[in-house]
């Protein structure tokens, strides 16, 4: 390979790499967000499990107020059109329901709204209004489904973005 090639090659990967690197972030915890994932049991996701998430990653520790993002990857084996979930949080000393969340995965004739590839698709949704989280202060979430245990969701997430 020529150097006129070869130069031209290797710059346009570094501009691509430094690009991807201010998408990503710099992982210093400067932006103060935060994001966490959870997979769900092949049994199924029991009505009385919630799933647990407990920000560490905050910049500090005062009660910052921002955009919840929920995230549901599901299997294509999911039974009904939406999942209704509460999420809550951890405050000083109780636990505070902050809202409930209806995220619909289909529509009426059963076409998947999510993204993915193979048997899962990937849906995210946004919590109402402005979220409370703070640093070691869990986020619970749970579905409220009418069913004990519900069996095609593989995966739930969280992502926060403080507000500016």
């Amino acid at each position: 390979m020529s150097m006129k090639t070869t130069l031209p090659a290797l710059m346009a990967a570094v501009l691509i790499l430094t690009a991807c690197n201010g998408l990503v972030g710099r992982g210093d915890g400067d932006d103060n967000r935060f994001s966490d994932f959870a997979d769900i049991s092949g049994n199924g996701w029991l009505y009385t499990d919630a799933i647990e998430f407990e920000p560490d990653t905050l910049r500090d520790s005062i009660v910052n107020q921002g955009t919840m993002l929920i995230s549901v990857r599901h299997g294509k084996n999911y039974l009904y059109r939406n999942l209704w979930l509460e999420v809550s949080y951890a405050d000083t000393d109780s636990t505070r329901r902050a809202d409930t969340l209806n995220i619909e995965l289909a529509d009426a004739m059963g076409r998947w709204h999510g993204r993915g590839m193979g048997l899962s698709m990937e849906v995210l949704d946004t919590l109402p209004g402005s979220f409370p989280i703070a640093e070691h202060r869990a986020v619970r979430v749970r579905h409220i489904m009418r069913a004990d245990t519900l069996h095609g969701i593989e995966r739930i997430g969280v992502v926060y973005i403080p507000n500016e």
